[in-house]
């Protein structure tokens, strides 16, 4: 009969297996300094057919944007741990080993974050959105999610907790290109202020309108048939019956005051207004009750 040799190391690893299975212990394979958390992150609404575009306002992550996550541990010596992580464009983040790790097999954890600025009883965005002010008025919520160390998905996903408001305008009678495309576009008579965030589900209550005003971001080119496209993002409440889109031309000011129904604005919704501007006010008024799906690209838009 022929003789085989079992290698000696072979012979150790099985005896190590045989073992560990035998103990039942989970922790007492565990490394000392724990395993260490791998968390990723997703904004809400992210595409891959708008690749093209980085940014958090367009549903994704440029990469170095900075979270802050909250974790609690289901082991009662470990505390709770408030700690803020660098994101890449991939959506990983970027965490410190010693800080976050998994200290046993057997662990869990319930994550919230947030991004920009925002704390649990309000948040603001800013009055000239006009270059960064856009971008830095995206404030975001993770809500609760809970994992275990074999958690098949370990993605935080972030909401907008703003309102998306885009306004595409043409040019009616009275009114030439060149005349609409000098005008002031501003939104008037809200609030920069929002309200409180909840963390369950990651939106914002709405808060009532105030004597604030917003100059909104410039979409270039703007939307196909359009002569200029503008957009900002709100905190949640309901514009309903004020003079909203204030266009002044030539000194002259007109205003949309949008019906009941027309601007009733919550969190992570967009909501798109059609207006054809004249000589003598706005007209052809066209929007979506209720308002629609947060989207990244406006300039595709058409009416």
């Amino acid at each position: 009969m022929k003789k085989t040799n079992i290698p000696i190391y072979i012979m150790y690893l099985w005896a190590a297996l045989v073992l560990a299975a035998c103990t039942g212990d989970d922790d007492a394979a565990w490394p000392e300094g724990g395993v260490p958390l791998e968390l990723y992150a997703a904004v809400e609404g992210y595409s891959s057919a708008n690749a093209q575009t980085r940014a958090t306002t367009e549903n994704r992550w440029e990469g170095g944007e900075v979270v802050n996550l909250r974790i609690k541990s289901s082991i009662s010596s470990v505390p709770n741990q408030e700690i803020y992580l660098f994101v890449d464009s991939d959506g990983k983040l970027i965490t410190n080993d010693v800080i976050c790790t998994w200290r046993s097999p057997d662990e869990e954890k319930t994550i919230n974050g947030k991004y920009n600025s925002l704390n649990s009883t309000s948040f603001s965005v800013q009055a000239d959105q006009r270059d960064k002010g856009y971008q830095d008025s995206d404030c975001m919520a993770a809500p609760y999610f809970y994992i275990t160390v074999t958690s098949p998905d370990k993605t935080l996903v972030f909401r907008h907790v703003t309102a998306k408001v885009v306004v595409h305008l043409k040019v009616g009678n009275g009114v030439t290109d060149d005349e609409l495309q000098r005008a002031t576009v501003t939104f008037e008579n809200l609030t920069c202020t929002g309200g409180k965030i909840n963390l369950n589900n990651g939106t914002a209550e709405q808060v009532l309108p105030g004597i604030d005003h917003i100059t909104p971001n410039e979409v270039t080119p703007a939307a196909n048939g359009y002569v200029r496209t503008v957009r900002a993002l709100l905190p949640p409440q309901n514009m309903s019956g004020r003079k909203f889109v204030k266009i002044v031309i030539g000194g002259k000011p007109f205003y949309y005051p949008p019906a009941a129904g027309e601007a009733n604005f919550f969190s992570g919704k967009m909501y798109e207004y059609r207006l054809t501007v004249t000589s003598e006010g706005i007209e052809n008024i066209d929007m979506e009750e209720g308002g629609g799906t947060w989207q990244p690209v406006e300039k595709n838009s058409s009416n």
